[in-house]
């Protein structure tokens, strides 16, 4: 006659089997998660359920605005000039980040350029201000055209006025309005920075 399992073993026995089954599902669920997340913006999940009655509904979620249209194909910088924002494109066309920017004095003329030169080391850019992560990818007016990266809050960036001069001669304008320099953030800076190698096409669109 078989010898009869006491209760409380056999319920020991069927709780680690059902332990075991579930930390092996966890670990495959972490080697299926997605590696490449440092170019992409972290966002934050949309507030689940209604508000109580008598309580205000929650905020919406804000909306991530779409890669303009006409802007090309492809892996790619696109640069609104009106919108005074910059999207990171994927060569499946989905935007991994969008941020907006300083403008620079000098506006860049609409069209296709592509990246130049970088400079990653902090150094005093063309609008005075000290700056890393530069990102140059042509000239305007003859002024070195780029993007990069300043510790100085956006909203205090100023852009000058262009001043009458009144007489014959025009005055020479400081230096700070000769700067075709597009400032960011400084992660935006970084994640622009490693985004586009030197050949990455940037879109300028009005």
């Amino acid at each position: 006659m078989a010898k009869r399992l006491n209760p409380g073993v056999a319920v020991s026995i069927i709780t680690i089997a059902a332990l075991v089954g579930v930390g092996f599902l966890a670990a495959q669920a972490a080697n299926s998660a997605p590696e490449d997340r440092q170019i992409a913006r972290p966002t934050t999940a949309a507030p689940t359920g209604t508000a109580a009655p008598g309580e205000p509904a929650p905020p919406p979620k804000p909306t991530t605005p779409p890669i303009p249209a006409d802007s090309g194909t492809g892996k790619r910088v696109v640069y609104s000039i009106q919108e005074n924002r910059v999207w990171l494109v994927s060569e499946a066309e989905i935007s991994l980040r969008d941020y907006p920017i300083a403008p620079a004095p000098v506006k860049p003329t609409p069209g296709a350029y592509s990246v130049t030169i970088k400079t990653e080391e902090a150094r005093k850019g063309s609008d005075n201000l000290t700056i890393t992560h530069s990102v140059r990818f042509g000239y305007v007016q003859g002024i070195p055209l780029g993007f990069a990266a300043t510790d100085t809050p956006l909203d205090k960036i100023a852009v000058p006025k262009s001043t009458a001069t009144g007489t014959a001669k025009p005055k020479t304008p400081p230096a700070a309005q000769q700067s075709a320099g597009i400032r960011s953030t400084p992660a935006d800076g970084t994640a622009l920075w490693n985004f586009a190698p030197i050949g990455t096409p940037v879109v300028v669109v009005p």
